[in-house]
Order: C-alpha cells, then sequence, then structure tokens
C-alpha cells in the first residue's frame, strides 16, 4: 500500500512546525482492539448494527479504483489526509454519512472516502509477519503447498471454513489460515 502524506507548513512567531497527517502506531493499536472486542460482541450477521445505507456495520469492501482519496471528515471541505493507490485493497467500514464511508484499513489507519470509490468485492491482504505465508492445497496445514505469499499479498477472499479461507491469488487458488489474513471476521462463514 502506497500512501501519500500529506505535510502542512504551519509558521508562526518564527517557529517552523511540520506535521504529518498519519496517527500514532499506539492509538492505531488501540483501535484495533476496539474493533476486536465489538466484532466479538457481535458474534452473528443479525446481531450487527445497519448503517445508513442499510449494510452492516463494521463490514469489509475493498478499493474500486487505482487512487482514491481519504479525508479526515465527510465531505470534500474536510482536509485530505493521505490518498491510497492500490486497487482491491481491503478496508474495514466502520461509519457511513449520506454517501460517505469512515474506513479503516489493516494498520488501524481510519479516514473518510467516497461511497463510489468502495466495492462490495472481497479481498483480503496477508497480515505482516517475519516470513512468508504458505497458500495451501487443500484447508489443512498438511496440504500440499500452492504457493508462498509475502506479507502484503492482496487477493479475492472465495470462502471461509473453520480457521481457514480460500484465496484467489494471481492464477493460484487456495487456502490460508484465517489468523493470517486481514478482511475477514471470524464469525462470518461460521453460523
Amino acid at each position: 500500500m502506497t500512501r501519500l502524506p500529506i505535510l502542512r507548513v504551519y509558521i508562526g512567531l518564527s517557529i517552523l512546525v511540520l506535521l504529518t497527517a498519519t496517527a500514532p502506531f499506539s492509538s492505531s493499536a488501540q483501535s484495533l482492539q476496539s474493533v476486536e472486542a465489538f466484532t466479538e460482541s457481535q458474534n452473528t450477521e443479525s446481531k450487527r448494527v445497519k448503517g445508513a445505507s442499510g449494510l452492516p456495520l463494521p463490514r469489509f469492501v475493498s478499493i474500486k479504483s487505482d487512487a482514491a482519496n481519504v479525508r479526515r471528515g465527510p465531505g470534500p471541505s474536510f482536509p485530505l489526509l493521505w490518498q491510497y493507490q492500490r486497487r482491491n485493497l481491503p478496508l474495514e467500514v466502520i461509519a457511513e454519512y449520506d454517501d460517505w464511508r469512515r474506513v479503516r484499513d489493516h494498520q488501524g489507519e481510519e479516514g473518510w472516502m467516497k461511497a463510489p470509490l468502495l466495492s462490495g468485492a472481497r479481498t483480503v491482504i496477508v497480515r505482516r509477519s517475519a516470513h512468508a505465508v504458505i497458500l495451501r492445497a487443500v484447508p489443512s496445514a498438511t496440504g500440499g503447498v500452492v504457493a508462498l505469499l509475502q506479507p502484503g499479498v492482496i487477493g479475492s477472499l472465495e470462502t471461509c471454513e473453520g480457521d481457514w479461507c480460500e484465496v484467489d491469488v494471481d492464477e493460484y487458488d487456495g487456502w490460508l489460515p484465517q489468523d493470517q489474513i486481514w478482511g475477514v471476521y471470524p464469525f462470518e462463514f461460521n453460523e
């Protein structure tokens, strides 16, 4: 994922201050913990709240275009925070306002995007780890190796069975452990 942070320069009383638009890592980690607690308490689709669109919140979506702006608030007059430049990147919709969606990415960063920039197509991203993740031929740790996927690789989500999800990455189709990917809730396919 490529982010283009917006730098703002403020000059006042002979002091030059550069501010970046990204949040500190610790607050991102806290927000990830809070959403995990939220989704844990809402362990079925029927218990999830509905947004203004009538769709459940939170939910996963993906970026439809090659470039998608993220703003501080739900409107074009709010400051631009950054721009995603990665089609199919999974995002989590956590709030809605008119045709704007508050989204969170796999690193815990949040901002507002126009709804038409998002797609209902489900994708997942391989989580950061110290090593490559094995794409297996069957949903088992002993299944044959289809491919090795580096952290940050995006694939299309097909389905999940238990702790495994079937993912299509380029021309490779196989199974990944659910704890190695971001873009699917544990309860989604286990109802």
